[in-house]
């Protein structure tokens, strides 16, 4: 990716806004794009970002429904992140959903801290991450 990748970059199919509008932080630019082509391909419309830093601006800026937030990152990380969008009230609405690779029961701090609707495992199986990302999606518009 180029530096312009620390900026908001937008979908290059940049569906129509069908089932909502999602942001996914991850500094690992092989995940952003497989993430990116799951969740568009399951009609999302999705917005990445390789650096926390900016990224609550950007947030209480373009409104996004849900932020998909690695734990794991350099400089800010998502527990950081989180607790910042959480404090602000320009962002404290918008639903954190944490991507990792760890533990739930070792999550746990972090969710308690930042508020987040939910957990989803780095996974290899794009079924399986739809399946449980829609769910929590789900469980948040009740």
């Amino acid at each position: 990716m180029s530096s312009a990748s620390h900026k908001q970059v937008p979908s290059l199919s940049m569906q129509p806004r069908r089932r909502g509008k999602i942001l996914v932080v991850d500094d690992d630019p092989i995940i952003l794009e497989v993430v990116r082509e799951r969740l568009e391909g399951a009609g999302y419309a999705v917005y990445v970002r390789v650096d926390a830093i900016g990224t609550s601006q950007w947030v209480a800026r373009e409104q996004p429904d849900f932020i998909l937030l690695d734990v794991m990152m350099p400089a800010l990380s998502g527990g950081e992140l989180g607790l910042l969008l959480k404090r602000s009230t320009s962002t404290n609405q918008t639903a954190v959903i944490l991507h990792s690779s760890m533990s739930a029961a070792s999550l746990l701090p972090v969710i308690q801290r930042t508020g987040a609707i939910g957990t989803i495992a780095k996974t290899h199986d794009g079924a399986k991450f739809i399946e449980e990302f829609e769910a929590i999606v789900a469980r948040a518009k009740k």
